[in-house]
């Protein structure tokens, strides 16, 4: 679920894309998984037809477990992403790395999410340190790394600091997020490359 104004349209990266309907702060907590997901789990994933693995492959989430999750709207990846996976006591979002202009398309680092099977694609996302290919177990360089910690880590420094959507929506899972986040105190983020949000002291 979108804690931002967002619309989807078509994209110069790939197909129909995301994209920010307003200015979006850095630090800003812009997407959760909530109750109104569509989640597959791993037993009923298990029985699809292969055409319907496929389209899971293409726009749904894979867990740790095996279950799947299909998200509201396409989003694109980028080597140079403006928002990063972000977990509060496992609880999975995405989080604003960089401020976002309104009408920017909003994207993220493909090879940061789980996955149980091997892929790779090319990369159309056209950014001044465009990798190339990105996959599953696909070699991320020592200097993409660094990038992601510094960026994630910059973003968590502002989570208190920026109007944040996520405090103020009533729906069950924003709270148990906004919960986990609020008793990180001075947050910080345990590296690369499951991003988790911690206390630093």
């Amino acid at each position: 679920m979108y804690l931002v104004k967002v619309l989807n349209k078509k994209s110069e990266i790939e197909g129909c894309g995301t994209f920010a309907a307003e200015f979006i702060p850095r630090g800003t907590i812009i997407f959760y998984f909530g109750r109104d997901e569509k989640y597959i789990p791993k037993a009923h994933f298990a029985a699809l037809t292969g055409e319907a693995k496929e389209r899971l492959y293409k726009f749904g989430v894979e867990d740790e477990w095996g279950n799947w999750v299909i998200a509201d709207g396409d989003v694109n990846h980028s080597c140079d992403a403006n928002m990063l996976s972000l977990f509060a006591n496992g609880i999975y979002c995405e989080i604003a790395v960089r401020d976002i202009r309104k009408c920017e398309e909003l994207t993220i680092d493909y090879a940061l999410l789980y996955s149980s099977f091997p892929w790779c694609m090319r990369c159309n996302c056209g950014s001044s340190n465009c990798r190339g290919t990105v996959g599953s177990g696909w070699p991320v360089s020592p200097q993409v790394q660094d990038l992601w910690n510094s960026r994630i880590n910059a973003a968590a420094k502002e989570i208190f600091a920026v109007p944040q959507p996520l405090f103020s929506c009533k729906e069950e899972k924003a709270e148990e997020l906004a919960l986990a986040i609020k008793l990180k105190m001075n947050p910080g983020v345990f590296p690369f490359v499951k991003f988790s949000l911690i206390s630093k002291r």
